[in-house]
């Protein structure tokens, strides 16, 4: 169900925007859709203060997907579409109501090789984090389609959102959501897109992170091995390694985030949106 926003008359034409849901929760995407009565020039998305492309899915018709953050504050926030009609800049905007959300809380007592580290890994790990930050500052032409596909067939996610204690010590949140399943189980490819990495971390291990498109990147932690390369076209479904317990992990499973315009949201929840 799509829910209207504002629309913008003017010289040029009409512009008018609408969004699959105008009272998202902590962590849920919102598919955003922009209808012009003719093609609009150098459209896009403002959301959250930055600028993100939308994909045309026919002519006068555009479709894009942002996020609320999991440590976003709640209430109110206004979602944009700004371009040009006929020469005339145009502007249309939906409103959001953020709403409240409850995460579980998980408390975990690890060896303390794995929850405290000395210098060097703690540059290692800033050096990483770094790393990834910026590959997902980079923005290319969407490619996603909905709806996305589950990276495993027996998909039994928990976690996500959880709020960490660690030895006593609160950590910051599960990001993603962590799936139990025999070392070895085939992973796949959520969506069409490019391999923006595809290496060793300390904490997600063999990992892999698929660039979608648009700012969508789907992530891919504790893998056994990979089979895919920086910089690889990758079709939705198509296998890029298996279940594993590499890097920071307790046992065999697949940790699986995603990131959307906006920040880091429930995978589930997006896989749970409807084909367009």
């Amino acid at each position: 169900m799509i829910i209207g926003g504002s629309a913008f008359a003017g010289p040029g034409g009409t512009l008018s925007i609408a969004v699959s849901t105008s009272t998202p929760a902590l962590g849920d995407p919102v598919v955003v859709e922009v209808a012009a009565n003719e093609s609009v020039d150098n459209l896009v998305l403002r959301w959250k203060g930055a600028d993100w492309q939308m994909r045309e899915t026919a002519p006068g018709r555009y479709e894009g997907l942002i996020g609320v953050d999991l440590g976003d504050p709640e209430g109110p926030a206004v979602v944009a579409a700004e371009g040009f009609l006929d020469g005339a800049r145009c502007h249309a905007e939906a409103e959001l109501m953020i709403s409240p959300r409850t995460f579980p809380m998980q408390e975990l007592t690890l060896p303390k090789g794995m929850a405290e580290f000395d210098d060097a890994t703690l540059r290692r790990i800033k050096t990483e984090e770094a790393e990834l930050f910026r590959r997902f500052s980079r923005v290319t032409p969407p490619r996603w389609r909905t709806p996305f596909l589950a990276p495993v067939k027996e998909y039994r996610p928990v976690n996500f959102g959880a709020r960490r204690v660690i030895n006593g010590d609160p950590r910051n949140p599960h990001s993603g959501v962590d799936i139990r399943l025999p070392e070895g189980t085939p992973v796949r490819a959520i969506a069409d897109g490019q391999v923006a990495f595809a290496g060793e971390q300390f904490f997600g291990g063999r990992s892999v992170v698929i660039d979608h498109g648009g700012g969508v990147f789907s992530i891919y932690y504790h893998l056994k091995e990979y089979s895919v390369a920086e910089g690889q076209e990758i079709s939705r479904g198509d296998r890029i390694g298996s279940v594993g317990a590499t890097g920071r992990a307790t046992g065999p499973h697949l940790h699986f985030g995603v990131r959307v315009p906006g920040g880091r949201v429930d995978p589930t929840r997006l896989l749970a949106l409807p084909g367009r």
